[in-house]
């Protein structure tokens, strides 16, 4: 590896993949549509460093500097697939198709109109056509600037490693993505067709929009692109779309590869998530020191940009800005020299530890012993017990093809045997990455017909099924001594339930079933019914209720309202069990919270645990809200299909408005014709609004102001984290600013995400804590025992030290008025600013006003969340998703104008109806399978499927069996005791007659 010798034992280097806050940049590929002029931006920028470049070099008296920098933003051809066959279709010659120079005319012309460099034409572009796409590449920031400080060496070995990534990358989009559709006059249907590859232009960037180091790729394609005919056709974009993030997950493979290869990079860990890795040893304040972003909403948090309205009251000068074009900013259009100089001098350091490199080839070096995929002489080995278990590790037990790419090609190790195949060429991370999926892979759905698209296919592995399994095992255990005796006196109004509430838990409580399931829409009263089960079940001598939810705020929640004895997070009590510290009996019954949030392998082990003791199970929830965060989902929705003594609640009392609660219900799982009324409602009851994504977080929070102006309960949702980061910062800056004007104290510390906190300021708090001390309401010296610090639980500071040496601050909890002082790393790292929150935080509370921002690519079941969180009125701000909008996009925001756009209340009622019809409830792999036929399956799955299927047929007979004999023993009984009342009665008159 290049590096830069300095005192103490360090060197200069740098490492990145961060962006903000500590931010961990978790787009590695994007892709956005392009329309008409959008290349424009591209050329423009290519024409002025050209010229920066011939300025320069007039300046210099020479040409040397030139060719020497010539690559940098000049656009080039890039080739994909049959790269002969489609270079020769659309007219390049045999050194374009090689990565030649492409004229930024030709390619203007191919995207504007259509015209591949041959003069071939397609078919015109529509009025609102997509012209084409914008694949952006984007290096890791200690890749960029590995580029800066890294001398000439290094300057060549990251350009080559990140134009072979890109190669890498497209010929994965190519094999998997590069389709047209064509109409089948047979089916009716469109056909995928393969094209003979991908031809594109790249343009290679050097700066964020901040104008910070870092290297990214615009691949420009166009969609005319050449079928084996010869004629130009459009490209399937739901597939590009679709392979996306798989095609990052190789090119960021490929590109650790090749850097190590070429100067011996090595890496620290790899983020599962993102499938991004740094290089090792570099300090995480100086990645972010080098990682400052701009966006259109971020200038907004920061008061930077005004949103206005109307053009009406702009002046000219501020109407030319609000129109004005996009168009390159400095200091993109700077020459590659001028920008390293530039940030060469910058007094940001970059420092790297040789120790830290050391244990990183150590790390190497011990899991290349034991790597899941190997290359050898022979070919790529696999182990396909340990790629399973990788695969096993995703948050879906139903993948697609992409999705075990993306997966299995973020945890395989760096691969440095360079040995050739039998073809005496080495594999490259694409190959072995492709060996490992098409390995492992167990297809659930039947062989793709041609009208199908890859994404179509679903895939998962056999430990999934096999746990799945596992859970279906337990399901069926009974226990006569888990029955409770529902007394006399336990009447609907006694127990403050509706009928239907009152026959629920009247089931729930005298079924010997040790595994019931409760499936009830928001606001059924499902907290209700269950304090209703605690006072049946806890009649019994030791009984208890014992409430378990994946987070400590709905633990909390349910135990402040009478719903259970005791509680536990799921993590709490799995762990509990496992160590003995928590012991289950008979007459216990564990309620399950939140059921649908529960992954399998969770379900897996607390239903092992129960079903062993005797523990009657209640799993309480909707298979209509959330599916679990990092987990598998699916298996509540199943089980509340499949047994037949699931109970279900269908009544909503939580809005005030009755048509409301209809309308919940429809958005919830209604179908077509109650979906168009409940559209109706929330736009006729101005419910709705659409527009771009700066208007709508605007309109949000102005009304969510309003509401607390006008004394209301008003909750504030966002469906990115970036959004509630942005409406957070600019209530905290109102705060301040209303705090000054009053001439009072507005002192900040700093907390985690990089959020300053201060007096009067909404925290929420991120991890479950036990050992922050929390304290009365009405005594400062009490602490309380049952009622500890939890994820998710919101706060109202009302003090804060902003000492340097020791930050803290005090603050109130909402709900109990219980106080706690927060500091040291919990306060970093732990707690942020909670006016606004997402709608995944949201789930379990309730307000009396609800504002939630989504996109218009939002699912049903993120918006039915949303929209069923206020009592009095849920609203819905619904945005235009921008894609890619950030660091590798250099609009210009020195205007500081936003011109507002609002859609019609018909549009937004529009993308609504979209957003409904992303209907993404988590599923199991077997409920999966089960909706393929026999016979399109693989072997080993189909005798899974059957076996189920048998079990479940099985299940609801015997079921329906008991039911019966319960129907005739009532009816015995019922006979009995009518044949004992005529024989007194025969008696009684006999003995009348004796007299």
């Amino acid at each position: 590896m290049l590096v830069v010798p300095v005192p103490f034992g360090v060197v200069f280097f740098v490492i990145s993949g961060w962006v903000g806050s500590g931010r961990r940049w978790d787009r590695v590929l994007t892709v956005a549509k392009l329309s008409l002029w959008s290349v424009n931006y591209y050329n423009d920028t290519a024409r002025a460093v050209g010229d920066a470049v011939a300025d320069r070099q007039k300046a210099n008296g020479g040409l040397a500097e030139y060719y020497a920098e010539r690559d940098t933003r000049t656009p080039v051809w890039a080739c994909a697939g049959d790269v002969k066959t489609v270079a020769g279709l659309v007219g390049l010659s045999d050194a374009e198709r090689a990565g030649g120079d492409a004229d930024p005319d030709v390619v203007a012309r191919w995207l504007d109109e259509g015209v591949a460099p041959s003069g071939e034409c397609g078919r015109a572009h529509g009025k609102s056509g997509v012209h084409g796409f914008d694949l952006t590449f984007c290096a890791p920031k200690s890749v960029s600037l590995a580029r800066v400080f890294g001398g000439d060496v290094g300057d060549k070995a990251v350009t080559a490693a990140h134009q072979t990534a890109i190669a890498e990358a497209l010929e994965y989009l190519a094999a998997h993505a590069g389709y047209t559709r064509v109409h089948n006059p047979v089916t009716g249907n469109k056909d995928l067709q393969k094209l003979p590859g991908l031809v594109a232009a790249a343009y290679q960037h050097e700066t964020s929009r901040a104008g910070d180091p870092h290297l990214h790729t615009h691949v420009l394609v166009p969609n005319r692109q050449a079928r084996a005919d010869g004629r130009l056709v459009s490209i399937d974009g739901t597939s590009l779309f679709h392979e996306a993030r798989a095609a990052g997950i190789i090119y960021q493979a490929t590109l650790r590869h090749e850097l190590h290869r070429l100067i011996g990079v090595e890496w620290g860990p790899v983020d599962a998530r993102t499938g991004m890795a740094e290089i090792a040893g570099i300090d995480a304040t100086t990645i972010a020191a080098w990682s400052t972003r701009s966006t259109a909403l971020r200038e907004w948090a920061a008061s930077n940009l005004t949103v206005v309205d109307d053009v009406k009251g702009l002046s000219q000068a501020q109407l030319a800005a609000a129109q004005k074009a996009t168009r390159p900013r400095k200091p993109e259009s700077l020459s590659w020299a001028e920008l390293r100089a530039q940030w060469r001098a910058d007094r940001r350091g970059l420092v790297v530890s040789r120790t830290a490199q050391a244990e990183a080839r150590t790390a190497r070096e011990q899991a290349a012993k034991t790597a899941a995929a190997r290359v050898t002489r022979s070919g790529i080995v696999v182990d396909r017990r340990a790629v399973a278990a990788m695969a096993a590790r995703a948050d879906k037990a139903a993948l697609t093809r992409a999705d075990l790419v993306e997966i299995i090609g973020a945890q395989l190790p760096l691969i440095v045997d360079t040995a050739a195949g039998q073809d005496g060429a080495a594999p490259m991370p694409r190959q072995v990455i492709e060996e490992c999926v098409d390995t492992v892979g167990m297809r659930l759905t039947g062989p793709r017909r041609a009208h199908q698209r890859e994404g179509s296919e679903r895939f998962s592995v056999d430990l999934i099924l096999a746990e799945e399994r596992r859970v279906f095992d337990l399901v069926d255990a009974t226990n006569m001594r888990a029955v409770s005796w529902v007394r006399p006196e336990h009447t609907a109004a006694a127990l403050g339930l509706s009928e239907q509430q009152h026959q629920v838990v009247a089931a729930i409580a005298s079924t010997p079933q040790l595994v019931v399931p409760l499936s009830a829409p928001a606001g059924a009263g499902k907290t209700t019914s269950m304090r209703a089960l605690r006072t049946i079940a806890e009649h019994r001598s030791t009984a208890r209720m014992i409430v378990i939810a994946p987070t400590g705020k709905a633990v909390d929640v349910a135990l402040a309202e009478g719903a259970a004895s005791e509680g536990y997070t799921m993590h709490a009590a799995l762990k509990r069990l496992a160590d003995g510290q928590l012991e289950l009996g008979p007459f216990d019954v564990v309620v399950v919270d939140e059921a649908g949030m529960v992954g399998t392998h969770q379900w897996r082990q607390l239903l092992a645990a129960t079903t062993t003791t005797g523990t009657k199970t209640v799993m309480v929830g909707d298979a209509h809200q959330l599916a679990p965060v990092k987990a598998r989902g699916g298996m509540f929705a199943q089980l509340c299909d499949e047994l037949p003594w699931t109970q279900r609640l269908t009544e909503v009392w939580r809005q005030h408005d009755p048509t409301e609660r209809a309308a919940s219900l429809a958005l919830r799982d209604g179908g077509p014709a109650p979906v168009r009324r409940a559209i109706d409602w929330y736009r006729n009851h101005q419910r709705l609004a659409c527009g771009d994504q700066v208007t709508m977080v605007a309109d949000a929070l102005a009304a969510h102001q309003a509401d607390l102006a006008a004394g209301k309960e008003s909750l504030l949702l966002a469906d990115t984290v970036e959004i509630t980061d942005a409406l957070n910062r600019r209530v905290h800056d109102h705060t301040v600013a209303e705090r000054t004007r009053r001439g009072l104290e507005a002192a900040t510390v700093t907390g985690a995400r990089g959020h300053h906190i201060t007096v009067d300021d909404v925290i929420v708090t991120r991890s479950n804590d036990s050992t922050v001390a929390v304290y009365a309401p009405d005594d400062r010296t009490r602490v309380l025992t049952g009622a500890p610090v939890r994820n998710g639980q919101r706060w109202q500071v009302i003090a804060v030290d902003d000492t340097a040496e020791h930050p803290r601050i005090a603050a109130r909890r909402h709900g109990d008025q219980a106080w706690a002082v927060f500091s040291g790393d919990y306060l970093r790292e732990h707690v942020q600013l909670g006016h606004a929150v997402t709608v995944h935080t949201s789930q379990g509370v309730t307000a009396e006003r609800t504002h939630a921002v989504l996109a218009d690519t939002a699912s049903r079941n993120l918006a039915y969340v949303a929209l069923t969180r206020g009592r009095q009125a849920n609203h819905a701000y619904l945005y235009h998703r921008a894609i890619g909008e950030g660091d590798h996009q250099h609009r210009d925001l020195s205007d500081r104008v936003h011109l507002a756009y609002r859609g019609t209340p018909t549009q937004a009622g529009w993308a609504l109806r979209q957003v409904i019809g992303r209907d993404e409830r988590a599923r199991t792999a077997h409920h999966t399978a089960a909706d393929t036929p026999a016979h399109e399956l693989p072997e080993r799955v189909a005798s899974l499927v059957a076996e189920h299927h048998r079990a479940v047929t099985n299940r609801l007979s015997s079921h329906h069996k008991n039911q019966r004999r319960q129907q005739d023993r009532a009816i015995d009984r019922a006979l009995g005791l009518d044949h004992s009342q005529s024989r007194n009665q025969e008696i009684d008159q006999g003995y009348d007659l004796s007299l």
